[in-house]
């Protein structure tokens, strides 16, 4: 079964627009917590984390509030229930006060970060996993409390890159180092932009932004051409600090820098790897 669930969603998305469906106002009364991970949002981004953790042996409470995703997942075996996972007795329902993992799928980045924001501030210990729309966005969800931020297309991006590289001309060595490259020094770039980064204010009227992100982007140029050139390897990254404590998040802005990506890449690009 967990093999069909991509083609399940592809029906989704063509069924959706047919039926008209619209998300119900109220969700699920009667939830029965399946595992101590909760996954909020089960869309393209929040259904492969699911398939991942369910193939691994770990049990999930799937939470969204698409009534036509959620009825076909029922219908093929999968637990999911109904409902704004952004609603406190949904998700007290979920068992968030006993969870230890929460990921936050959803779609729409602003009840993402009000999700994170409010699982934040009733569960300090909670371990919380963010998927991000781009660079601002992964600056609001660590302002909001997220221990990890995935921004949804950037390992797919880099590693098309890289398959670009190859083609023109790049040995498969050459290239994956010049993704690795890449890969990194933007995770670092986003935690020193996150430093600068102002709530309100676009990034483009931001003089101390715009500067750091050119001094940035100058700094990514010359490594990427050490590295086509035939320097050293630049050194792994040392170990990442762990994220701060609810209580040391100011509301305004983060004293440290945020965790931007998972921990490593894919798997299948090990050591590789919007806006």
């Amino acid at each position: 079964s967990m093999l069909m669930t991509p083609f399940l969603f592809m029906a989704a998305e063509r069924i959706a627009p047919a039926t008209g469906h619209r998300p119900a106002p109220a969700g699920d009364s009667d939830i029965a917590p399946q595992g101590p991970i909760i996954i909020a949002g089960i869309g393209r981004f929040g259904q492969v984390t699911n398939r991942l953790l369910q193939s691994a042996g770990l049990r999930t409470t799937v939470l969204d509030h698409d009534l036509a995703t959620v009825r076909l997942m029922r219908r093929f075996g999968f637990k999911a229930y109904l409902g704004d996972p952004t609603r406190p007795d949904l998700l007290r329902a979920a068992g968030i006060e006993k969870a230890s993992i929460l990921v936050a799928a959803l779609d729409e980045p602003n009840q993402n970060t009000r999700l994170v924001r409010y699982a934040r501030r009733v569960r300090p210990d909670l371990w919380i996993i963010a998927r991000a729309r781009d660079r601002v966005h992964v600056f609001e969800l660590y302002r909001a409390g997220a221990d990890k931020i995935v921004r949804e297309v950037f390992d797919s991006a880099v590693r098309a890159g890289r398959y670009a590289l190859e083609k023109s001309g790049f040995s498969d060595y050459e290239a994956a180092r010049q993704a690795e490259t890449f890969w990194r020094l933007d995770r670092q770039a986003v935690r020193r932009l996150a430093e600068v980064w102002k709530p309100g204010v676009p990034v483009d009227q931001n003089p101390d932004y715009v500067a750091l992100a050119k001094a940035l982007n100058r700094e990514l140029e010359l490594a990427l051409m050490e590295v086509r050139d035939g320097g050293r390897p630049e050194p792994d990254d040392a170990p990442e600090p762990a994220a701060p404590k609810a209580s040391d998040r100011p509301p305004t802005g983060p004293e440290g820098r945020p965790d931007d990506e998972t921990g490593g890449a894919p798997p299948e690009d090990r050591g590789l790897s919007r806006r």
